[in-house]
């Protein structure tokens, strides 16, 4: 399996002025490809590569993980926004009224959760296997999948989501976001099955990737899940100066704890010695 760029529902500037054209092309044309990109990269021959997203997210750990959830994540959120919003749906406002008092009250919970996350995640409205509706802050590549839950939508609250329109006013962006929803789809995906069905569904006996059956292919990524730990924890060096980022030390400095993977630093974080960006960093040979 190769993946590749989803086609997105709707032109680039289309959801102009809330979100501009170019936001659209670095986050989705540059930031998503540059996850693919990775994500076949680190599954090219390996049994990560005939696997679908939504096992990776539910079983990988590590560089897989991040890249696997990041593709997931930002594929969702950009088929969730519409140039042409319509009212919200009857039924979906009985669910947020029955679950967090009133429509207004949803809004104003989701949007400080957004705007609260500490650094780089998602917020998300996701459905529990009773029924029920939740708000969860995920940081990172995080993705409610993992704990068993369906999202329903989710805002991206990374600053490459926001920065070029509205800079560091996150919470103006997700203002914005709301103008953007595509609620008749959130709607729907209330009685659609989970993702996670395309993994714990299958039987013993359905042949899901090749000639392997689910076992097979459970015992295939628990084979890789070490070798994906130690890829996380790689050095890497600034071309510039030399510098190394060492994930076990991480750069207390710059507010990056130690273990922290050289994929999970923020957009915005930079050398400490020479003051360069992250793509300026190769990984150490």
């Amino acid at each position: 399996m190769i993946y590749t760029l989803p086609q997105l529902p709707y032109a680039h500037d289309a959801l102009e002025p809330r979100m501009s054209k170019e936001t659209i092309e670095y986050h989705y044309g540059k930031h998503l490809q540059t996850y693919i990109d990775n994500l076949n990269r680190l599954t090219e021959g390996t049994p990560f590569s005939e696997v679908p997203l939504e096992t990776l997210i539910l079983t990988a750990t590590g560089p897989v993980f991040n890249n696997a959830a990041q593709v997931w994540n930002h594929t969702f959120f950009f088929n969730t926004l519409t140039p042409a919003p319509e009212p919200m749906p009857l039924e979906l406002k009985d669910y947020l009224i029955r679950d967090f008092g009133s429509v207004e009250t949803f809004k104003e919970k989701f949007k400080k959760a957004a705007i609260e996350i500490f650094g780089s995640g998602w917020a998300w409205l996701a459905q529990d296997p009773s029924g029920r509706l939740h708000i969860i802050q995920e940081s990172n590549a995080g993705n409610p999948l993992r704990a068993g839950y369906k999202p329903l939508m989710t805002i991206d609250v990374w600053e490459h989501a926001y920065y070029i329109d509205y800079r560091n006013k996150r919470a103006a962006y997700v203002d914005s976001c709301w103008d953007l929803i595509d609620w008749k789809k959130v709607t729907e995906r209330l009685h659609e099955p989970s993702p996670a069905a395309r993994v714990a569904d299958l039987s013993e006996e359905t042949i899901v990737v090749g000639k392997a059956s689910k076992e097979e292919v459970k015992e295939m990524i628990e084979e890789t899940i070490e070798e994906d730990e130690e890829a996380s924890m790689q050095r890497y060096v600034c071309i510039i100066c030399g510098w190394v980022y060492d994930p076990e030390e991480g750069d207390p400095e710059g507010g990056i704890a130690p273990g922290t993977p050289f994929e999970d630093l923020p957009d915005d974080w930079t050398c400490p010695a020479c003051g360069v960006g992250k793509e300026h960093f190769e990984p150490e040979r």
